[in-house]
């Protein structure tokens, strides 16, 4: 049987984690795709895991449509390019700490397709 103690200890605490997401703004960061392959396979996959340690919702939104930041499905259907421009959105208690972090990956895949020898086929683009 409930006790009016722990009935009062049950919505206070529900009340608390109310305040807290209603706290919560979404913060946003613009970011430019500057791996010469873009997001491909592994470095989504690399992106993707960072995104998972963070208990915010995080998405990529690029133009009108949204993909979850923490599936590797959605991240490799937004179609992350060399040079497109996207946002990181995110919302919850480490959403500063997500966006900075999902930023600083993505920077660091600018050389990292060369470092394994795998670089875009310039042979197509002289052709036309």
């Amino acid at each position: 049987m409930f006790t009016k103690k722990s009935f009062l200890s049950g919505t206070s605490a529900l009340v608390a984690l109310q305040n807290e997401k209603a706290k919560s703004l979404p913060i946003r960061r613009e970011f430019k795709i500057v791996n010469e392959l873009g997001l491909h396979a592994r470095p989504a996959a690399a992106f993707v895991r960072a995104a998972n340690v963070f208990r915010s919702e995080i998405w990529i939104m690029k133009g009108e449509k949204r993909f979850s930041a923490k599936s590797i499905i959605e991240v490799l259907t937004a179609n992350l390019n060399c040079g497109n421009t996207a946002v990181i959105e995110a919302e919850g208690p480490d959403s500063e700490s997500a966006i900075a972090r999902l930023a600083k990956v993505i920077l660091e895949f600018k050389d990292e397709d060369r470092k394994y020898g795998w670089n875009r086929c310039n042979c197509l683009e002289e052709d036309f």
